[in-house]
């Protein structure tokens, strides 16, 4: 199928870019050949194949688990709000009904039926359908929806190897740096931390535009968005600390660039911990009782004065041939018994899968390449600060380190 969906990727139309519903689906909607003779035949005869049935229920089950964890982290982050309860509640009922499905057979007969149960979609998909051929599509679309689910299922998993490949590659540093090219800006000579890392530095030109669903930087000579991948908020803690003058240098990389940003309704719900960093052991490793291979190690360097966060998991992020990793690192000092954040940044760390096997056991083998996501220099940030009720380094650890019960472990550690 990767032929197929990277032929999708590749599909030009003029009415496509009207289309708010991606290339995927517009394919299916257009009866396009890439749909109808590729795809459609590929997956009726796959279905019939005990091995292909295990990797869709694999795959829609992953998809599913992913998205309850998405939404079980919005909801602990306003469970304080009377009605957050009641907004997010239907939400997880309804993952966890398709969460149920534990059949290929089960799963046809839910995608089957899935449009008696809600016509609205049905009408959705067939307004789009009447705007491309200017006639009726219900009875090809209920037809073929099943299918068009399952082809779904392994187009957005292919869709997120692809985007965590082109990070790898850095492919919008491109994009940006053309952009700047239009307005006669060499960004790698203005910019320093993009010249080395391929990160935008926030500037006087450069505002932070932090959305309910999307978090953006853009610079006003461009007038375009440039998107980062900070969640919205540990970016809200930033934004803070800016204003407080304990955080003076940041840059980030830049994951996509658009003219716009989505329009969405904002849907709002109306001791500190004294860190005795220089006391901390050289080498630390907190595994989960459950899964020993989800493991959190964090290495301290007293003589540099550096603090490293490495997530490790059983269930390890693949891109292309590698393996992927989280790491954050920091560096700190010290006033009597006060200790502060000066450099801080979060680092993609790639591991061939032979190096990556050896890093589970050994914490000095170290990744082929790392790719910075986002960078804090000449700061002040105290260690203790707490910012909308949690402490900052824990909303860093947290955004972007997958296993929570390990990160809260550790901060019960050092309390």
């Amino acid at each position: 199928m990767k032929n197929i969906f990277e032929e999708i990727n590749e599909f030009s139309s003029e009415k496509i870019a009207l289309f708010s519903f991606g290339k995927f689906c517009y394919v299916f909607l257009n009866k396009d050949p890439i749909f109808v003779k590729k795809l459609l035949p590929l997956i009726q005869t796959s279905l019939a194949n005990e091995s292909f049935q295990a990797d869709v229920m694999r795959a829609y089950t992953e998809g599913c688990m992913n998205e309850k964890a998405a939404i079980l982290k919005e909801f602990e982050a306003k469970r304080d709000h009377p009605n957050a309860a009641k907004f997010y509640g239907p939400q997880l009922d309804l993952v966890d009904k398709r969460l149920a499905i534990k059949t290929i057979q089960h799963l046809m007969d839910y995608l089957n039926n899935y449009l008696n149960e809600y016509p609205g979609s049905l009408e959705i998909l067939n307004n789009s359908y009447k705007h491309i051929h200017d006639e009726d599509g219900v009875s090809y679309i209920k037809e073929n929806y099943a299918n068009y689910r399952i082809g779904c299922i392994f187009y957005s998993k292919h869709q997120s190897i692809m985007g965590r490949a082109e990070m790898l590659e850095l492919k919008y540093s491109k994009v940006v740096e053309r952009e700047y090219e239009k307005i006669g800006i060499d960004i790698r000579k203005e910019d320093a931390q993009f010249s080395k890392y391929s990160l935008v530095s926030l500037n006087e030109n450069i505002q932070i535009f932090n959305d309910k669903d999307s978090q953006t930087i853009r610079d006003e000579r461009i007038g375009r968005h440039f998107w980062i991948k900070v969640p919205r908020k540990l970016l809200t803690s930033i934004e803070e600390l800016i204003e407080k003058g304990m955080l003076s240098e940041i840059a980030f990389r830049i994951d996509y660039v658009s003219d716009y940003v989505p329009a969405m309704e904002e849907m709002e719900f109306g001791a500190p911990l004294r860190l005795k960093i220089s006391s901390l052991p050289r080498l630390s490793k907190f595994y989960s009782t459950d899964k020993y291979e989800n493991n959190l190690w964090i290495h301290h360097d007293a003589e540099k004065l550096s603090l490293t966060f490495e997530e490790l998991m059983e269930d390890f992020e693949v891109a292309g041939d590698d393996v992927v990793t989280q790491v954050i690192h920091l560096e700190y000092s010290s006033k009597g018994d006060d200790f502060f954040i000066t450099h801080l940044d979060h680092e993609i760390i790639v591991y061939t899968l032979d190096s990556y096997q050896e890093r589970l056991s050994n914490a000095n083998i170290k990744g082929h390449r790392k790719i910075k996501t986002f960078k804090i220099d000449n700061s002040m940030i105290p260690f203790d600060i707490n910012i909308s009720g949690d402490l900052f380094l824990f909303q860093i650890l947290d955004s972007y380190l997958k296993n929570d019960d390990l990160i809260r472990e550790y901060f019960e550690k050092i309390n």
